[in-house]
């Protein structure tokens, strides 16, 4: 902001009050109130040409690499030419969409513009891993995929047509995947935005504190359930390593887990943050719309796989603590923060929880949609934030009317997204290539299920590397998904699984950006960090595998059937914890976790042993891992023992 001008900044200003006017009106229905007729497609015109702006005019300015004079000016005239096409677009799309056939030079010129600012303003933001894809795509498309050989071949298209489909048609730029953008997702941001900015974020962080902050390794935990719970209302790994982990680096570190220890074990506890019901990540909201679901199904369906993602990290949590015995300067770290956090005055803030559970109602209870509940739960926080002792009264407006406008800019790298992954999904179908990948990925598994998840486990990270998890889960659902339920696995189970694995790559190596985001904070090697993540999240990756092949762990139809093949689950990845942990402990040790992991995980495959011989499975792998935390013994070879554990 230092480097905007006045004129500069009112007209940032302008671009966020547009985008949370025409979100809000839209979702409120305003025109329709109003008697005004609108075509969805004008409303997201509006949207994409605020979002695009906002994304030109900011991205990169906060990088002193490349805050130069020539690439902030850039950043204006994009925004501007951005801006007064979409608009454009929007005013006349009546008139544009009859002629759309035509192909004539104002619309093939309006679809160039538009394809151009889009991809720079993802660039700016995301970097090169989503425009060099379109690019790569787009060339295919054209040039190669006609060219191939009959098994191969892709249905044959030219640019005019294509760059119009892409840029002004329902089914590429302006599809569901960006109304679902713009209205489902923005009323989540802006809560979560608004929460965070009100020092409920902060109250998320003491709270943990208190749970959890004087076991062993308690500046870890504390930032674990901190992590957890800001994601249920942040829904973005990146924003919660940013937010939280500003805080929790530092106190890890000085409590004697080091740099590179404490940004893995925030990179991996915030990218769980995506999983965490209410609000998931933005994917969860498109996947609601791909699968035809209420959202309040996927939310269910997220509840056990997001428990045995943080069951997994607490534990590996608990063994890295007592490797470096870091119990005295936990506790003694976790007394300072209390003290910090009362001297703050933080009592009143517990009113904050009260709009989180009324958005639980809302959901879960009430059964509202989910725009709906969202706007809804942010305009009972606007009313608690305006009641609660504080600043004064007029103050409080305009902070809250700052924090609003702000979150805006959230909104708008979501939308950017969203409409660069909207155009890969234009160019797959318009030239049949999803088809193609969809057949040849079914082709080399050869039938065969398991083979197929792995092939998709391994495409879904390797597509991930640089990619937010909501472009990576876009792409995914379109190519990979369908070669899933070919093979009779559940269309839910399916999602769930491309999903997890596209938020996993955010922290597999090379390129993992929340571990690379955690470093920063840390001030250490982001490879090493991320290889560090890595390890702590090993046994995570078994557990999309668990939910595929038992779909009914994310359905809750019948609780009491999911009761063994969850406690399986979470014999499973417990055991698989231990295999992998950080503190060391015999070969034989490791070769017991080891075959208790593998033994489980089989007895989940459904048919293939007895249900008899899964119960007692059960009961001794329970047996084997309460004896682990337990006992003295096995303490001094390295398990934790349950005192203090956590």
């Amino acid at each position: 902001m230092k480097s905007l001008l006045w004129s500069e900044i009112l007209y940032l200003g302008l671009l966020r009050l547009g985008l949370l006017v025409s979100v809000l009106s839209w979702i409120l229905d305003v025109p329709g109130r109003l008697g005004i007729a609108l075509y969805t497609e004008q409303f997201l015109s509006a949207v994409a040409g605020c979002a695009s702006g906002l994304v030109l005019l900011l991205a990169g300015r906060d990088n002193k690499t490349r805050s130069t004079v020539l690439y902030k000016s850039t950043g204006l005239v994009l925004s501007i030419i951005s801006v007064c096409t979409f608009a454009y677009i929007a005013t006349q799309y009546p008139v544009l969409q009859l002629t759309l056939v035509d192909a004539n030079f104002l619309s093939i010129a309006l679809a160039i513009v538009v394809l151009t600012c889009i991809l720079e303003a993802t660039r700016r933001r995301s970097g090169l891993a989503l425009p060099i894809l379109l690019i790569v795509l787009i060339g295919f498309a054209l040039w190669i995929g006609p060219n191939l050989p009959a098994e191969f071949k892709t249905r044959p298209v030219t640019f005019p047509r294509l760059s119009i489909y892409l840029a002004l048609d329902t089914n590429a730029l302006f599809s569901s995947i960006l109304y679902i953008a713009s209205v489902v997702v923005t009323p989540f941001i802006l809560f979560g935005g608004l929460l965070n900015a009100f020092g409920g974020g902060h109250l998320f962080s003491v709270l943990a504190d208190r749970a959890v902050g004087r076991f062993r390794g308690g500046p870890a935990k504390a930032a674990i359930v901190g992590s957890a719970s800001f994601g249920m209302i942040s829904g973005s790994a990146v924003a919660n390593v940013v937010t939280t982990g500003s805080v929790s680096i530092p106190l890890m570190s000085r409590a004697g887990f080091g740099p590179k220890l404490a940004g893995a074990v925030e990179a991996v506890a915030s990218t769980g943050g995506q999983l965490m019901p209410p609000i998931l990540g933005a994917a969860a909201f498109l996947m609601a719309e791909f699968l035809e679901l209420p959202y309040r199904d996927i939310a269910l369906a997220a509840i056990l796989p997001a428990f045995l993602f943080y069951c997994v990290l607490f534990l590996a949590v608990d063994l890295e603590a007592r490797r470096f015995e870091l119990s005295s300067r936990a506790v003694l770290e976790t007394k300072k923060r209390l003290e910090s956090s009362r001297s703050e005055g933080i009592g009143f803030r517990w009113f904050y929880l009260l709009p989180v559970l009324y958005l639980l109602y809302l959901l879960f209870w009430e059964k509202k949609p989910a725009e709906t509940a969202g706007v809804m739960a942010t305009a009972a926080l606007l009313v608690i934030y305006l009641a609660v002792p504080g600043l004064r009264f007029a103050d409080r407006i305009l902070r809250g009317a700052k924090a609003m406008l702000h979150a805006m800019d959230g909104v708008a790298e979501i939308v950017m997204l969203s409409a660069a992954a909207g155009l890969i999904i234009g160019v797959l179908n318009l030239s049949g290539i999803s088809f193609a990948i969809t057949m040849q990925i079914f082709a080399l598994s050869d039938g065969s299920l398991y083979l197929l998840l792995i092939l998709c486990a391994l495409l879904s990270i390797l597509l991930g590397m640089g990619l937010p998890t909501v472009g990576v889960y876009i792409l995914l659902a379109t190519l990979v998904t369908p070669a899933m339920t070919q093979l009779g696995v559940p269309a839910l189970a399916a999602h769930f699984f491309v999903m997890y694995f596209g938020m996993l790559s955010m922290i597999t190596p090379p390129v993992a950006i929340a571990s690379f985001a955690a470093a920063s904070i840390a001030g250490t090697s982001p490879w090493a960090t991320s290889l560090t993540a890595l390890r702590l999240g090993l046994g995570l990756y078994l557990v999309p595998f668990l939910f595929v092949l038992n779909p009914i762990l994310l359905t809750w139809d019948n609780p009491l059937e999911m009761l063994l093949p969850a406690s399986l689950s979470f014999v499973t990845t417990i055991a698989a914890t231990f295999t992998f942990g950080g503190h060391p402990c015999s070969l034989k040790s490791r070769v017991l976790w080891a075959s208790l992991t593998i033994t489980a995980f089989i007895s989940m495959i459904p048919n293939l042993v007895p249900v008899y011989f899964s119960w007692l499975l059960l009961v001794v792998g329970v047996a084997i891992i309460l004896w682990a935390l337990w006992s003295p013994s096995s303490a001094k070879q390295g398990a934790p023992a349950l005192r203090g554990t956590l």
